[in-house]
C-alpha cells in the first residue's frame, strides 16, 4: 500500500472513531470531485451544491459502515450517484438544462459524432432531455463512462455490476440516445 493510500486509511479510521478534524479533511479532500460529479449529473450549480453536502452528511452517518473492502472512492461514488439520482427524483418540476457558467462540460454520444452538432446548445439541452428518458441504470454507466470518462472495469467496480452488464447499458443507453436524437441530427445536418 503506497502512502497516499496509507494516509487515507488513516484519516478515514481516525474519522470513524470521531475526530471531527478528520472528517473535515475528507471533505476537503473530495468536495471539489464530489461537487463536479453532482454537477454533471445535475446540471444546475443550486441543486449541485444541495447534493454535495448531503452527500457528506449521508457520508458522516454512514462512514462507520466502510469496511475497506474496496476503494474509498468508489464507495463515496456510489454515494454521490445514488444521492444525485434520489435528489432528482423528489424533485416532481427537476429541469434538466444547461448552467450558462459550466457550458464547457458537455456530454458526448459516441466518437462518431461531430463537434459541428453536438458542441451547440440546443443539441446538448436535447441530449440532456434524451439521457432522462433513459432508465437509470443505463443512464448512471453512461455519465459515468461519457461525463467522468471512468473506465469499464472502474464503473462495474462502483456500481457493483459485472463489465459485461456495463457494456450493455452502455449500447442500450447509446442505441436509444441514437434512436432519440436522430431527427435532430437529420435537422441540423440539413441547416
Amino acid at each position: 500500500m503506497n502512502g497516499t493510500k496509507m494516509e487515507e486509511r488513516e484519516l478515514i479510521q481516525k474519522a470513524q472513531r470521531g475526530d471531527m478534524a478528520a472528517f473535515e479533511n475528507i471533505v476537503r479532500t473530495y468536495e471539489k470531485q464530489v461537487y463536479g460529479i453532482a454537477m454533471r449529473v445535475a446540471q444546475n450549480t443550486m441543486d449541485a451544491e444541495d447534493i454535495t453536502q448531503e452527500v457528506f452528511v449521508i457520508v458522516f452517518k454512514k462512514l462507520n459502515n466502510f469496511r475497506f473492502e474496496a476503494e474509498f472512492f468508489s464507495w463515496l461514488y456510489r454515494i454521490i450517484m445514488n444521492t444525485s439520482f434520489n435528489y432528482q427524483r423528489s424533485r416532481k418540476n427537476y429541469e434538466f438544462l444547461d448552467n450558462e457558467e459550466d457550458g464547457d462540460r458537455q456530454l458526448a454520444i459516441s466518437d462518431e459524432d461531430t463537434s459541428e452538432y453536438t458542441d451547440s446548445e440546443s443539441f446538448q439541452i436535447k441530449l440532456k432531455e434524451a439521457l432522462l428518458q433513459l432508465p437509470e441504470k443505463q443512464r448512471t454507466v453512461f455519465i459515468m463512462k461519457y461525463s467522468q470518462h471512468l473506465k469499464i472495469r472502474e464503473i462495474a467496480s462502483i456500481v457493483g455490476i459485472g463489465e459485461g452488464t456495463v457494456k450493455k447499458y452502455l449500447f442500450r443507453a447509446s442505441e436509444k440516445l441514437r434512436m432519440h436524437l436522430k431527427p435532430y441530427k437529420n435537422q441540423l445536418l440539413r441547416g
